[in-house]
């Protein structure tokens, strides 16, 4: 069974991977355990739909509560920063599955009882917001390390991300079309929380299988240019809600906005997903290396970042679409597990760097972002793409020319 990791998971000692992978090898058989395959395909729907909801539900509490800085985006940086901090570290492997159950049912009651808050409660509800996201990111972090099962598989249809997104379009539009009056917020938090429980509890029993969680992290200590996609991404789920953004100065409904990025999230990657599959359906050698992929990846994060240059709206939407192409390209990468002491050492090596790389470049900038709109308006998400971009540039060249110097090598060998 090939095995292929959604995010990046750092952190891990050398002796915990050591024992972690031996737990694998031992546990192979555990695999086509029946009783988890019930659970395999609901738990890719719950993962999607929590992760689908931390942003988009952190970002419209943080503008209806009026923030006073950071344009409330400061709880979707914290929800982000647990996520990267938590993800992938030995205790996110050695907890008991209660802890995923608890966190979810945290995660849930949370955010019910937030919905029930005004926004002139005071600075208490802010501080508990942060402490939801807190909770939320834990969450999420342990959901995405004990998940050894992808959506996008090579040769599987990844549909769990669209319905994901269906279900919350179709809950979207069932809370418009009721008479909620001034209570309208506080129902669609029952109903928020009222979801987010039933993921808890399809998450939590999932992990109660040996068959469903994962033994070895098989994104550890993966290049640092693999992080430019998700970051982009990130930064553009994370400013929905910016009133400075370019989608609200575009003069969009919100209902557009939230479709938009939804569909840039969760659509784009399963319709790039279906085009890789069936180019290899019709000639098993035609497509992408991953080597290839990662390349088209960072090619398509500098296009992004060149497309700020024009005025037009054409080139607005390239510049978003461009990098979402890339988090497509992400989502579809090949990961390999570990199989030796050499290959694990190699990429916990790295980890810590890595871990804050992705701090910075992921939830600081999106704060940074959140000030700096007040006053630069658009020019500030520009500008922060603008630089995922230029780093992908570099990236590319230093790609290219390794590749250009190891042809100059075999040619002279040669």
């Amino acid at each position: 069974m090939q095995w292929v990791a959604r995010t990046s998971c750092t952190g891990m000692r050398m002796s915990e991977f050591l024992r972690l992978t031996r737990s694998k090898v031992a546990d192979d058989g555990l695999r086509s355990d029946a009783g988890h395959a019930w659970l395999s395909h609901p738990g890719e729907v719950a993962q999607w739909t929590n992760q689908l909801l931390a942003w988009l539900w952190l970002g419209q509490q943080g503008q209806r509560l009026g923030w006073s800085s950071a344009s409330g985006v400061l709880a979707v940086a914290v929800w982000w920063a647990a996520r990267v901090l938590c993800r992938g570290t030995p205790w996110a492997f050695r907890c008991p599955s209660a802890v995923v159950g608890l966190l979810g049912a945290l995660t849930a009651l949370g955010v019910v009882g937030l919905g029930w808050v005004g926004a002139s409660a005071g600075a208490w509800v802010h501080v508990s917001l942060l402490a939801l996201a807190s909770v939320w990111g834990m969450w999420s972090a342990l959901i995405e390390t004990r998940s050894q099962v992808s959506s996008f598989q090579s040769g599987r249809l990844p549909w769990p991300p669209v319905l994901a997104a269906a279900l919350l379009g179709l809950g979207w539009l069932g809370w418009r079309g009721l008479d909620v009056g001034v209570g309208g917020n506080a129902v669609l938090a029952s109903g928020v929380g009222f979801l987010l429980a039933l993921c808890a509890a399809v998450l939590y029993a999932r992990d109660r299988r040996p068959a469903g969680r994962a033994r070895v992290c098989s994104g550890a200590g993966a290049a640092p240019q693999s992080l430019l996609a998700p970051s982009a991404m990130g930064l553009m789920m994370g400013t929905l809600w910016l009133g400075h953004d370019w989608c609200m100065g575009a003069g969009w409904s919100t209902a557009q906005v939230v479709t938009t990025h939804v569909a840039l999230m969760a659509g784009l990657p399963t319709l790039v997903a279906m085009v890789l599959n069936g180019a290899l359906r019709v000639r098993p050698g035609l497509g992408l290396s991953p080597p290839g992929q990662e390349m088209l990846g960072l090619v398509l994060m500098a296009l992004g970042a060149f497309m700020w240059l024009g005025d037009s709206t054409a080139h607005s939407v390239l510049a978003m679409l461009l990098p979402s192409m890339a988090w497509a390209l992400h989502c579809n990468r090949t990961r390999a597990v570990p199989v030796s002491p050499l290959q694990i050492s190699s990429r916990v090596s790295h980890s810590h760097i890595q871990r804050g790389l992705a701090i910075c470049l992921g939830p600081v900038l999106l704060v940074w972002v959140g000030v700096a709109s007040a006053e630069q308006g658009p020019l500030a998400m520009q500008w922060a793409l603008s630089v995922l971009g230029a780093l992908a540039g570099i990236c590319c060249a230093h790609k290219s020319s390794d590749f250009f110097v190891a042809k100059l090598k075999l040619e002279t060998l040669g």
